[in-house]
């Protein structure tokens, strides 16, 4: 299992939304997990002070890397999984890359995300040398489309000038991942009455988290079918 991730790119692309998604899951498995929210607009802490948060989730702020590198050595101590939503600010993308034992650059379906992302993956390759040993990234959509289009070809064009690789799992456009932002709980303890799709949702970010080792699988890269625009995967 991978006891650290962290998320983030240059531009705001998701990352909030991923890290909730990722911890959703880990609390349904009933492992203990930390979220510390490092971005800008504090959207994890925001979600914390909702009720329906699981017992077994906690989430700490971040704002400068002393901070998030106590957190992240306190997690590793009690044994918690800790997922960093690093935001977009370039300091504390370094320092969640460097204390993570994987990084995600979430890809939003823009070009102007896309671009980002690729800043990013160029920081992170600046850095590699520095941190915990064996650490990698992935770039991993954060809200993929169904429907093709000459902007999905283009940032799956603009994404493959990298060798860095992409996770076959992203997350689908939908509600559900929002609602818990709005309502508070998660995408497992939230109902049908709250949003729909969820059971989707759910099966996603799932994936996802086995893709990442959240749960005891590999991260995973797929260098030849669509992983941005997400048509060939997503459902």
């Amino acid at each position: 299992m991978i006891p650290v991730l962290s998320i983030g790119s240059l531009k705001t692309s998701g990352s909030s939304t991923l890290a909730l998604a990722l911890a959703s899951v880990a609390s349904a498995a009933d492992i203990p997990v930390v979220l510390i929210d490092a971005s800008r607009d504090k959207d994890i802490a925001a979600w914390g002070a909702k009720p329906g948060r699981p017992e077994r989730c906690t989430v700490e702020i971040a704002d400068d890397e002393m901070a998030l590198e106590r957190l992240v050595r306190a997690a590793r101590r009690r044994g918690e999984v800790a997922i960093i939503d690093a935001g977009d600010n370039a300091d504390l993308l370094r320092a969640g890359a460097r204390l993570a034992d994987k990084a995600l650059i979430p890809v939003r379906f823009s070009p102007l995300s896309a671009y980002a992302a690729l800043a990013t993956d160029q920081l992170l390759r600046m850095e590699a040398g520095k941190g915990r040993r064996d650490r990698d990234w992935a770039f991993v959509a954060s809200a993929v489309t169904t429907i093709p289009s000459r902007i999905a070809r283009s940032i799956e064009t603009m994404i493959e000038r990298s060798p860095t690789p992409r996770l076959e799992t992203g997350l689908v456009q939908r509600a559900a991942y929002e609602a818990p932002f709005m309502h508070g709980g998660t995408l497992f303890n939230l109902t049908e009455e709250h949003v729909s799709g969820l059971d989707r949702a759910q099966t996603e970010a799932t994936m996802l988290a086995y893709e990442v080792g959240l749960l005891g699988g590999q991260i995973g890269a797929r260098q030849s079918a669509p992983a941005i625009g997400g048509y060939a995967r997503a459902a």
